[in-house]
């Protein structure tokens, strides 16, 4: 080929490839230090199921489009390879006219190195085969089926295009070279005594390519020859133009969508980052308050948008979708690269940074999240949203003062009585005042379990009958356990999640040091909001318990047969399940409340279509069980549709369900709006309890009956001891899920 073509394409690529490159990196340099190199075995392993095996890629809601992905991902790992050869090639004469022509002596010297490269040739082969397939899948899906997920732009055709051209740029390549063997050995042929062994038109090595030189060789040597030097300048101007456009566009995740992936964080996505408050870090109020993980993770964003498909607020017409935040704080850092790095502001002169809020953000996007966790949960390349967005709100709530109003007075009651409701301290053991609950470090003990009540628990008239529920179970089955009566404070979680952190510090903190005095070990929550602050997030001010949600622990007992349940209906009961998104997504405990719903004689356990990993948020979380819903329709009128719908279908399977696989208008099971559907929502989370309920007196669905797990196990319940209310018995240990 040319060498001094192939080197001033290569040189000028290059060139505009690394001072792009340099603004893009500068911005990560000029934000907030994290360390992310701890647990490296840990992450490498993740970089390995996640980040090239594509394990997230091929999901079940999203598996079909996924498995086409891979296709062109598998394409574009084996032809860097191939890459490299074709530029060896365009400085090389010797090297094209070996890795061209099998038959060259050079191979002969080494049959082994002949076969793997053969070998590497079929591969190479197959892949750009599927790669062009899908290409073709994807084309076809933004064309005709639009999914609603899928943002319509022309960046996206030219991407295929690209893709396509280098995969039809390849194979004419290959093809040129196999005219001009098969002509030069019938020059030979000619001129021969002896006839010599013509080249076979197809080779098993590179099948594709095989069909396309053969498709070639109507046009001649000459021509085809032509064809093969075109392809091979266009494949590497192709590549040098795609490398130059993938820090422009939403395809810079090729780049950065492995190192993201390595440099996820190793816990829980239910807990949050712990600023340093004595160090003055009151949250994010500029882009340079997000850290560099913060702008790798918005360089990463491949607009894929399967983050909407079960996000309730996105599905509910409300201002946020993860990925428009993303693309909005991204394209904010790369228009203002010299601002972030240099504090030169776009008029040239030195300028404090504008806060996120108000120049790339609104309040009420920032405002408006459930951290539900979903987008995380379907996010291919570990983008963290929700971190990033409650840090946005710290700042608004502990700098500028600037909130929803109507959560003042929950910061209010939890500051001065220790619950957001704002209800009496000294109520808050009411609930339990005939029931003569031992109280830690007062009387009795040791004691296996502090039960942890919760502010629900103790104040809120329905989630009472729950607390007692439990109380008669954990009696029932003889385990012992105490509370803290009055002396229970709230654990802080709706303070942290709506940004006032200082309260939730102050609460934490707390709580540890009581409970570490008292020697505290082991807790038992009620609510999933307790159990994933409780497990999750205390252990950072030394609060280490071993922490057990009330499904767990029942389904522990069930498992002994410590407690025993018989039927207390006269027929079958259909019901479902609502998966809490602290304690399924947040925590991955999705097995032990079913199967304990599916002990309880006289239930028929129906799911929902958005189950497990792909539960659909009742509306509370993130602090939004005290926040009006103002936009859009309400979250929890979503999710009872869809229990109703649930429940009818149970009923009469005639009753049509949404095409779970229908992407264009995500969210339908929750349009349902027809009346009947009888029976039990199951759930374990107060908050899912009031949300629930609410919903249904909302929407007249009185036929539905909101039920804690607690509840239906203790009204089947078959005491073994009269009563069931037998004093507590030595330590009972349940080993949480």
């Amino acid at each position: 080929m040319s060498p001094i073509i192939t080197g001033l394409l290569l040189a000028g690529a290059l060139s505009l490839f690394v001072i792009t490159m340099s603004g893009r990196a500068g911005v990560l340099l000029a934000m907030k230090k994290e360390n992310r190199l701890d647990r490296i075995p840990y992450r490498a392993v993740q970089l390995l199921r996640f980040g090239l095996g594509q394990q997230r890629m091929v999901d079940p809601e999203e598996f079909t489009p996924g498995l086409f992905h891979i296709f062109i991902y598998a394409a574009f790992m084996v032809l860097a390879v191939r890459t490299i050869m074709m530029f060896v090639m365009g400085f090389s004469s010797t090297a094209l006219e070996v890795l061209t022509d099998m038959s060259h002596p050079a191979w002969d010297a080494a049959p082994p190195l002949l076969f793997l490269y053969r070998a590497y040739l079929l591969v190479k082969d197959v892949v750009a085969g599927l790669a062009l397939a899908g290409v073709a899948y994807f084309v076809w899906t933004r064309w005709k089926v639009k999914p609603d997920r899928m943002s319509q732009s022309w960046e996206a055709y030219l991407i295929l295009g690209f893709i396509a051209g280098l995969m039809l740029t390849e194979f004419l390549f290959g093809g040129s070279h196999m005219v001009a063997a098969r002509a030069a050995a019938e020059q030979v042929q000619m001129g021969a005594t002896q006839v010599p062994t013509t080249p076979a038109a197809l080779v098993w090595w590179e099948p594709i390519t095989s069909v396309v030189g053969l498709g070639m060789m109507p046009l001649g040597a000459t021509a085809a020859h032509v064809v093969g030097v075109v392809s091979f300048f266009i494949h590497l101007a192709i590549i040098l133009a795609f490398l130059n456009f993938l820090p422009l566009g939403k395809h810079f995740h090729i780049i950065t969508g492995l190192p993201n992936v390595f440099f996820q964080r190793t816990h829980s996505t239910g807990k949050l980052p712990t600023p340093n408050l004595e160090k003055e870090e009151f949250g994010a109020a500029t882009v340079k308050d997000l850290t560099w993980k913060n702008g790798l993770d918005l360089y990463s964003c491949t607009e894929c948008g399967r983050c909407q498909t079960h996000c309730p607020t996105y599905i509910t017409g409300k201002p946020l979708t993860h990925k428009a935040v993303n693309q909005d704080l991204k394209h904010w850092l790369w228009d203002n690269e010299r601002w972030v790095e240099e504090g030169y502001g776009p008029n040239g002169i030195k300028e404090p940074l504008p806060e996120i809020i108000g120049s790339a953000l609104k309040a009420e996007t920032v405002w408006a999240c459930t951290s539900c966790g979903w987008c995380e949960q379907a996010c291919p390349v570990f983008i963290e949203n929700v971190p990033r967005l409650i840090d946005m709100r710290r700042y608004q709530v502990q700098v500028k003062a600037e909130f929803p109003p109507e959560i003042q007075r929950v910061f209010e009651g939890m500051e001065r009585q220790g619950n957001p409701w704002g209800i009496g301290q000294d109520q808050r053991d009411e609930w339990a005042s005939d029931l003569a609950l031992p109280t830690w470090g007062d009387d009795g003990g040791p004691y296996e379990y502090l039960f942890f009540v919760g502010c629900a628990g103790s104040y809120d008239d329905k989630q009472k009958k729950v607390s007692r529920a439990l109380v008669k179970i954990l009696r029932e089955a003889g385990v012992s356990f105490a509370t803290l009566s009055k002396q229970e404070m709230c654990n802080g979680d709706s303070a942290r999640r709506m940004g006032n952190e200082y309260l939730y510090q102050t609460l934490a903190k707390t709580n540890v040091e009581s409970w570490n005095s008292m020697g505290v070990k082991a807790v038992i929550t009620q609510c999933p909001h307790c159990f994933n602050t409780i497990k999750n997030e205390y252990p950072e001010f030394g609060g280490e318990y071993r922490v057990i949600n009330h499904t767990q622990l029942i389904n522990e007992l069930l498992n002994e047969k410590r407690i025993k349940l018989s039927s207390v209906m006269n027929t079958t009961t259909k019901l479902t399940y609502h998966d809490p998104c602290y304690l399924g997504r947040h925590n991955g405990v999705y097995d032990a409340p079913r199967e304990v719903l599916k002990s309880i004689p006289g239930l028929e356990v129906v799911e929902m279509q958005r189950s497990k990993r792909e539960g659909f948020c009742c509306g509370a979380g993130g602090g939004r069980m005290w926040m009006e819903e103002h936009i859009g329709t309400r979250i929890n009128h979503n999710r009872i549709n869809e229990v109703a719908l649930t429940l009818k279908h149970a009923e009469d399977p005639t009753t049509p369900f949404p095409d779970a696989a229908d992407r264009k208008k995500p969210g339908m099971v929750g349009d349902y709006k027809e009346q009947g559907g009888a029976g039990i929502v199951a759930v374990a989370c107060p908050f899912c309890s009031t949300m629930l309920n609410d919903a249904k007196n909302d929407t007249g669905r009185e036929q539905i009956q909101v039920k804690d797990i607690t509840e239906l196990v203790a009204d089947a319940l078959e005491p073994q001891h009269k009563g069931g209310t037998v004093s507590p018995s030595p330590v009972v240990s349940a080993k949480p899920e």
